[in-house]
């Protein structure tokens, strides 16, 4: 009889143990396979060993507690075809295998959303898909390898998906018109890189501590609108902004702050930069070779250098508010009669020399550079600087001009108080 009831104790025991891996063992590709087409696959909470293949309309979607991973060269998820729906999901990959990607997708109108990515290969890569989307996806690696990788991908939207410890967070190439918005990317090398793709719309991302905020190179039509790139600075070669080879473009209402060098722009032309916000950046901005680009109503504030331009003319830069700029208004229309212009001095000394960067701001160089001023007709130049602030910034110290006006007329006024009083005693 005890022997009977200890038998029946270690099975209720297992069956305890093993109820939560129990759905788990139903295979998980039989279960897509059996779905109909445009049906829904939901996976109930336990760890899934296993690389499934989706090649149907389907809707795949998890418990709270599904978890699928793998410890194999295969991605875990492959995406073919059309209308296929991916979301609520915990996919995860072994330390020690060396697959591409976890999830590797092609085809066009695909939904993947809540997903969340812990891997040490690609995240997600995208070859050749159009028209889907990828929402609130938070992805982690190990800072070898890409996020999002795009190849010859188009017209597709990424939105409020976070990535952390990655290579590149986004990158894409040979991929036109792709959205990203409110995108969230940290503790990598770089936050978005563009190559060779026209017509992106970057909005509203936040690239944060990486290497580089952005990178884009080889681009035309694009928008970059309201991101904020901060705090890119870990590297000797590191940027907020970086914009090479770009053109027709428009990048406004940017806040990029803390950045080794806040924008560098080259070779490129015919873009708009405007309502931008530079601050704290050791260089603001570091143009070359860039033409009939319009550079207006942008915010230089407390940068150590401001601007450095060489071999850069026939642009439209005016307007701008620069905190290290002389100032002098006569005729009271709010802008400066004084030009603000960015030497290239230093910039062609450290690039025929680049030792020489370590003495950046070094008063012997500042004082070589005041004997040595380069030609006018290398300067590129503010023709009108803006004597206040204007947007953003403006907006957010009004309050406290206020404030210090009231205070300034409180003491005033009760200094003239104290010495009628006092005079009147005497």
């Amino acid at each position: 009889m005890r022997v009977l009831v200890k038998l029946l104790l270690i099975i209720g025991l297992f069956s305890l143990v093993g109820g939560r891996d129990a759905a788990a063992q139903i295979s998980l590709q039989s279960q897509i396979n059996a779905a109909p087409e445009g049906g829904t696959v939901r996976l109930k909470a336990g760890i899934y060993h296993e690389a499934i293949v989706i090649n149907k309309s389907v809707v795949l979607v998890g418990e709270k507690g599904a978890v699928i991973k793998t410890c194999s060269t295969k991605p875990a998820v492959i995406i073919t075809g059309k209308n296929v729906t991916l979301k609520d999901l915990k996919l995860e990959s072994c330390q020690k295998d060396k697959g591409k990607a976890m999830i590797q997708i092609s085809g066009k109108n695909h939904r993947l959303e809540n997903l969340l990515i812990q891997t040490s290969h690609i995240g997600i890569q995208l070859e050749k898909v159009e028209q889907s989307h990828f929402l609130h996806i938070n992805l982690s690696g190990n800072g070898k390898n890409t996020g999002f990788d795009l190849w010859e991908s188009q017209h597709n939207q990424f939105e409020g998906n976070k990535i952390n410890q990655v290579e590149d967070g986004i990158y894409m190439e040979n991929s036109h018109n792709n959205t990203f918005i409110g995108n969230t990317i940290q503790n990598s090398r770089y936050g978005m890189h563009v190559m060779f793709s026209d017509n992106i719309t970057l909005i509203q991302n936040v690239s944060k501590g990486n290497f580089s905020g952005a990178m884009i190179m080889g681009t035309h039509q694009s928008i970059i609108k309201d991101n904020q790139l901060i705090e890119n600075n870990q590297n000797v070669n590191a940027q907020g902004l970086l914009l090479y080879d770009v053109h027709q473009s428009t990048i406004e209402d940017n806040k990029i702050s803390h950045n080794r060098v806040g924008l560098f722009m080259e070779n490129s032309s015919g873009n708009t930069l405007k309502n931008n916000e530079f601050i704290a950046n050791f260089v603001g901005a570091q143009i070359n070779k860039i033409k009939i680009n319009v550079i207006e109503h942008n915010l230089f504030v407390s940068n150590v250098n401001d601007i450095q331009a060489t071999k850069s003319p026939d642009n439209t830069i005016q307007k701008n508010y620069w905190d290290a700029a002389w100032k002098l208004d006569t005729d009271g229309d709010g802008m400066s009669n004084l030009p603000h212009s960015g030497d290239p001095y230093f910039l062609n000394l450290a690039r025929e020399t680049p030792p020489y960067q370590l003495f950046f701001q070094h008063p012997g160089l500042v004082v070589l550079q005041k004997m040595l001023k380069s030609p006018d007709s290398m300067l590129v130049k503010d023709q009108a600087p803006l004597m206040n602030m204007e947007g953003k910034q403006s907006a957010t110290t009004e309050p406290h001009k206020v404030l210090l006006w009231a205070i300034s007329i409180l003491m005033i006024s009760s200094s003239l108080i104290m010495i009628y009083f006092g005079r009147k005693k005497a």
